[in-house]
């Protein structure tokens, strides 16, 4: 089970960077086939993006928190070592590769329901429900729901990492975890908007 919440108790450093980067890797590439992409702890799915432009959006979401974290850790922690920092949250983000078979499945799906109701939405915000079936609300709610598992699984990740990179425990740790994360997000999408991704 540890291997599921928490496996930098066993594997951190450049060991942990090296398997998490071929993992982020390997979810960029099948991603930008099922026209998704990552950034930070966002998913995104898009009409059409370049691989070079979905490989900067992972590398910008990851290099940020990184720095984000190390810099808190350096003001909060003693003896932290930037290795353990880079290696625990590019790991960390292992749970993304599992929402490649959802996307590769429901792609099509997803992009032309959520079409339909940006639509609906456009032309009669207060009837959408009548532009959507029951078949298609399902397959938005089993979508969402597989999401936010995944979303919820990369943060308690993250979180592991940054306390075992640290050795901060208690409140003070879930503070400036959760600050970290929130400027981290804040930081990675104000440069998507000023780049105009």
């Amino acid at each position: 089970m540890k291997w599921i919440y928490n496996p930098f108790e066993k594997i951190a450093g450049w060991s942990a960077f090296g398997i998490g980067i071929l993992i982020l890797g390997i979810t960029t590439a099948l991603g930008y086939f099922c026209n998704t992409v990552f950034f930070g702890i966002s998913i995104k799915q898009v009409h059409s993006i370049t691989l070079c432009q979905a490989i900067s959006l992972q590398m910008l979401g990851l290099a940020v928190l990184v720095a984000v974290m190390y810099l808190v850790a350096l003001l909060s922690a003693k003896h932290v070592r930037f290795q353990d920092i880079l290696g625990t949250v590019t790991l960390a983000k292992y749970p993304l590769l599992l929402t490649i078979p959802i996307f590769w499945i429901s792609n099509d799906k997803i992009m032309e329901i959520t079409d339909n109701l940006l639509s609906a939405l456009q032309t009669n915000p207060y009837n959408i429900m009548s532009e959507v079936s029951a078949s298609d609300l399902v397959v938005l709610t089993v979508f969402a729901f597989l999401s936010l598992v995944v979303l919820v699984w990369t943060i308690a990740l993250l979180f592991n990492a940054f306390k075992i990179s640290t050795n901060l425990k208690g409140a003070k740790c879930g503070l400036l975890f959760t600050a970290i994360i929130i400027i981290s997000e804040i930081i990675t999408n104000v440069v998507i908007f000023a780049i105009r991704f």
